[in-house]
């Protein structure tokens, strides 16, 4: 441990829902992670305001399946908003995705195919009637 100490925020599922709600056959990379991503920072942000942290980042970077130029976009955003330092970064780059799969491989770390969100895990079931659901909406877009 560097000297931080871990903390773990509340978990509203009632209210994430609702705020993704419109969004939840979308898929990903669609207006449901963008609203999901500014959910989960604006909560990170109002917890760095309540205990007096100068600075908020996100490991959400990491993943190839996220969109790093709007989840610093958004942080940014409510830098400007809470008068908090953002730690813009693409953690991608420069082989960091590999280098998170080593890690987590050296540590032992739980990883998981999804990217928490209950209707990302439901679209990758491809058996269940959600995934069937969320394919015929998107087939009518393409």
């Amino acid at each position: 441990m560097k000297g931080f100490e871990l903390s773990i925020g509340e978990y509203d599922v009632t209210k994430w829902t609702s705020f993704v709600k419109q969004y939840r056959f979308d898929g990903e990379r669609s207006e449901r992670c963008w609203r999901c991503y500014e959910y989960r920072l604006e909560n990170t942000f109002n917890f760095a305001k309540k205990n007096m942290i100068g600075i908020v980042g996100t490991a959400l970077s990491i993943s190839p399946h996220k969109d790093a130029g709007k989840i610093n976009s958004i942080g940014k955003k409510l830098e400007h908003k809470y008068g908090i330092e953002f730690l813009e970064a693409d953690f991608k780059k420069k082989d960091g995705y590999k280098k998170s799969v080593e890690l987590s491989k050296k540590y032992d770390f739980y990883r998981q195919d999804f990217c928490g969100c209950i209707y990302s895990k439901m679209e990758r079931e491809k058996r269940s009637l959600w995934h069937k659901e969320y394919q015929k909406r998107n087939e009518s877009f393409k």
